[in-house]
């Protein structure tokens, strides 16, 4: 019997439960394998797309890390079991001749016994690896449960996430904007409602994010649609609102103060995604944009003094734009952007560009 096979076998067991177990039953993120494999096949994919932009390939390696992440999890466990059958000559031996199986029928045998189709060409020899054998019976028919529970509401969650995107979109496609089209001539009219509204989809938007860390790899092709986007434009306009208007024009403390906090919750989830800070600042919202369609401001030195405190929030945002395939031009402002154009009635439904 072979104690380092048997080592071997059961630490890559162990690990791949952690992280099946940690990924598919708790909320604090994707556990270890999951988190490193998703985080460097997006790493690879954004490389690809910097050289030459393609964000269809961006599009579906959401989909590829979601059935490549189950297919780990089986890999690993075939991996972990067969190396536990290959520890004893007389663990698996054919049914008929009681010959010892060689390695390739002990893979052959691990692998319909996790898949539980018990096909039963090959047994095991002693009362040890027949319990071995229903272990990594049963083991594989909790994979397979556990991969199907997890799998299914992510895709659910990816749609969610794209029409919360286009909500955010609709009241305008970057800071800027937002601002000026919810401007009566005397205040932000019933913008405020709408901050109201994003709040409890912001944190829920939050917290799934933070229990599938997979959904910060589902890109949108079309800009409108991209969660990061809107995300960067909405709480760019926060900081307009917060920093930028005399608090008089402002809306209620109370709800401006509580959707920023939820955005904030949204960056800490970056975490599960690997994603630090920029290492430098993001152009700064214009508030000449804002003055020339008669909204009242705070001085430009006023402005750029109050937000100094919010530099590594903004680097934040700066990483989640860039770590979803875009650059910040693509937000920062209407002059530089037109980002949620295409819902427009002027727009022509035939005429409007993915990309």
């Amino acid at each position: 019997m072979s104690i380092l096979l048997i080592i071997l076998g059961i630490g890559i067991l162990s690990y791949t439960a952690f992280d099946v177990l940690v990924t598919t039953l708790t909320v604090g993120g994707g556990g270890p394998i999951t988190s490193r494999i998703s985080s460097g096949i997006w790493w690879l994919a954004l490389q690809i797309h910097h050289r030459k932009s393609n964000h269809r390939l961006l599009s579906i390696t959401g989909l590829v890390l979601l059935s490549g992440i189950a297919l780990v999890w089986y890999l690993l466990t075939w991996v972990g079991w067969t190396l536990l059958f290959c520890a004893e000559n007389s663990a698996v031996v054919n049914a008929s001749s009681k010959i010892p199986a060689d390695t390739w029928e002990r893979i052959y045998y691990v692998g319909y016994t996790i898949s539980t189709l018990g096909i039963g060409d090959f047994q095991a020899q002693g009362r040890i690896w027949e319990i071995a054998t229903a272990i990594s019976s049963a083991s594989g028919f909790f994979l397979v449960t556990l991969s199907i529970a997890y799998l299914l509401p992510i895709v659910s969650a990816a749609s969610e996430k794209r029409a919360f995107a286009i909500y955010i979109a609709s009241l305008g496609g970057t800071a800027d904007e937002i601002l000026i089209r919810a401007w009566n001539g005397h205040d932000f009219g019933d913008l405020s409602s709408h901050l109201s509204s994003l709040t409890p989809t912001l944190t829920q938007q939050g917290e799934k994010h933070l229990a599938y860390p997979v959904l910060h790899y589902f890109h949108s092709v079309e800009r409108a649609r991209s969660l990061a986007l809107s995300l960067v434009a909405l709480d760019e306009a926060l900081t307009l609102l917060q920093y930028g208007i005399p608090q008089k024009y402002q809306p209620e403390p109370a709800v401006l103060g509580s959707v920023r906090r939820a955005s904030a919750a949204f960056l800490k989830t970056l975490k599960s995604a690997y994603l630090e800070p920029a290492n430098y600042n993001p152009q700064l919202p214009s508030l000449e944009l804002l003055r020339n369609k008669g909204i009242p401001t705070v001085s430009d030195e006023e402005f750029w003094e109050n937000t100094k405190i919010i530099t590594k929030r903004r680097r934040l945002l700066l990483a989640l734009a860039e770590n979803d395939g875009w650059t910040w031009d693509s937000i920062c402002s209407s002059l530089t952007t037109n980002r949620a154009s295409s819902l427009d009635d002027e727009t022509m439904i035939d005429e409007v560009r993915l990309h």
